[in-house]
């Protein structure tokens, strides 16, 4: 996950979380209960919020990449390099996640789902125009692929709801509305680029990359890229930060240039 500051005149620095766990064959771990740490304690008031976080996040996944390292070099151990958020986009097993995350198609990767179902993933595409990368898992029983949205239909004050793993945790809920639809300039970061972002007054942090973003209809809208601390000095001030994504258009272009749709 990173943060920054937006447009061209000022890129947006990463904030990587690391997490000392190892990779191996596909199993099953405890399934991943959904929390909900940017709420004050509960949903109260929010009718709803929970059928649909439920329902919605079974295309969530928890992703750990790791670099294999060198083995002749004794400065270049193998070891976690970062751990994230994923999608799954379809029932042949693809996954998307953040470029700044996956890094290159030599690193070795693993996704645990909702269910707590543990899979070995392969990188299979790194894009170079924009901030996201392919992963693949094998087919599994019970998979929950993300129904694709249209984001061009994103309207200010839209209400939007994500689902991440922020700080070694996994599926934590996150809610916010729209700030704005469509940025009309391009964010940078490092070689990372979104275009079209949705802006978005949410809680997310470190971790929260390549997690989806639904409406309230439960369809995805976008993958969160990035966020960055809004100006906590004014008062009041609904929200410390500020989301950018990825949405579904870019997302649709993406799984094209990589053969995907």
């Amino acid at each position: 996950m990173m943060a920054g500051l937006r447009g061209n005149r000022a890129k947006m620095a990463i904030a990587a979380a690391l997490l000392a766990l190892s990779g191996g064959p596909a199993r099953a771990e405890r399934p991943i209960a959904l929390s909900y740490p940017y709420l004050d304690g509960g949903s109260t008031g929010m009718p709803g919020l929970r059928a649909l976080a439920e329902r919605a996040s079974q295309a969530y996944v928890h992703v750990v990449i790791i670099y294999p390292g060198d083995p002749g070099a004794a400065d270049d151990p193998p070891g976690v390099l970062q751990q994230a958020s994923g999608i799954i986009i379809d029932d042949r097993g693809h996954v998307i996640t953040a470029a700044h995350i996956a890094r290159s198609t030599r690193n070795h990767a693993r996704i645990v789902t909702r269910r707590g179902s543990r899979h070995p993933a392969r990188i299979v595409y790194i894009d170079r125009r924009e901030d996201l990368a392919l992963m693949r898992i094998a087919p599994f029983a019970g998979m929950r692929p993300a129904r694709l949205g249209d984001s061009g239909r994103v309207r200010k004050g839209d209400f939007a709801l994500a689902v991440g793993s922020p700080s070694r945790a996994r599926g934590a809920v996150s809610f916010g509305f729209v700030r704005t639809p469509r940025l009309d300039e391009s964010l940078e970061y490092n070689r990372w680029r979104i275009e079209n972002a949705i802006e978005i007054n949410m809680e997310v942090e470190s971790g929260h990359s390549g997690g989806p973003v639904f409406d309230r209809r439960g369809a995805l809208i976008g993958m969160v890229a990035g966020y960055e601390l809004g100006d906590t000095t004014k008062r009041p001030y609904v929200s410390p930060r500020i989301t950018y994504v990825i949405p579904s258009s870019g997302l649709r272009a993406f799984l094209k240039r990589a053969g995907v749709r």
